[in-house]
């Protein structure tokens, strides 16, 4: 083994950091969850309703506009607070597992011992919830040594969010697309007046709000992440190329890092039965993928030497 990043992030402060960071998530999933019950969900069926009875028209729609409010002045800010967190504790899981250094720019200091373990044992009271988060990193970076194992890391954390992403968005926009032209369709067969159309969709302005926005966000953070992946993918080609020497890829994965820590603060939540869904074939391709760059380099190393 020519780096111990894999000892390393099965040690017990490193799980404790993923655990804390994997409750912290689940926590803001919650309410996300009841984000999307309050902006989504309900809106529409009271929409539907209003189509029925024009009568509940006018209350509907201040439904909408009330949720509309306290989804920005109090759910969004509430899962922001969670998600931050979430990513500073992360960061600490990576920066000790990758032997990193902490960025002045990212700020982690406020995070103690006591925030990580409280998050710890409440995520640690489902006995499998441990055991799914062994073995974060590919096996494969045990070939090479750490500066080029660093690099292989980032490169695998930053493809699994984007593929994650690219997939989503396109259920999002369905998604949108499929509601709105539902609601359209039935004020069209239920002859709504003008009136009662524009209230009804004033009802939908939080789900509108919460869809769209995912949407934006989600193809903003995948932008993101291509200018992450494009910028990996050149410090890789130097690596290969051999004119980037090992102290100078200190430096890159501490910048990469940079990058994949704001993003993380930045990202909009993802469901988990979504994440579930696509997690099986993401890893075996995440792994696959990390075994081709080991034989890549290694490859390199070989044909520099003759």
């Amino acid at each position: 083994m020519k780096n111990d990043i894999l000892t390393r992030q099965n040690k017990p402060d490193a799980l404790q950091r993923l655990a804390a960071q994997r409750e912290l998530y689940s926590a803001a999933k919650g309410i996300f969850a009841w984000q999307a019950l309050l902006t989504v969900i309900l809106p529409v069926v009271l929409a539907c309703f209003a189509i029925a009875f024009e009568s509940w028209a006018p209350y509907i729609a201040w439904y909408g506009f009330i949720i509309f409010a306290i989804d920005l002045l109090a759910i969004d800010p509430q899962i922001k607070k969670l998600k931050t967190k979430a990513a500073k504790i992360q960061e600490m899981f990576d920066c000790g597992v990758l032997q990193l250094s902490y960025s002045e720019l990212k700020t982690v200091s406020e995070i103690t011992v006591e925030t990580v373990l409280r998050y710890y044992k409440a995520h640690e009271k489902i006995a499998t919830n441990i055991e799914k988060i062994k073995d974060w990193y590919p096996s494969a970076i045990s070939e090479v040594g750490l500066p080029i194992a660093r690099i292989i890391c980032q490169r695998s954390s930053c493809w699994w969010d984007k593929k994650l992403r690219e997939e989503y968005c396109q259920r999002i926009k369905y998604i949108i697309m499929g509601i709105f032209v539902l609601i359209l369709s039935g004020c069209f067969f239920a002859k709504t007046e003008t009136v009662h159309l524009i209230l009804i969709l004033s009802a939908l302005v939080p789900f509108f709000q919460f869809a769209i926005k995912q949407y934006n966000d989600n193809i903003d953070m995948n932008c993101r992440l291509q200018q992450l992946s494009n910028y990996i993918e050149q410090v890789w080609r130097d690596i290969l190329n051999g004119t980037v020497a090992d102290p100078e890829l200190k430096s890159e994965s501490r910048r990469i890092q940079d990058g994949i820590y704001d993003n993380r603060t930045l990202s909009p939540l993802i469901f988990d039965f979504f994440y579930k869904k696509s997690r099986t074939d993401n890893e075996l391709t995440m792994n696959e993928a990390a075994q081709k760059l080991v034989d890549e380099y290694n490859e390199a190393i070989a044909n520099r030497n003759q």
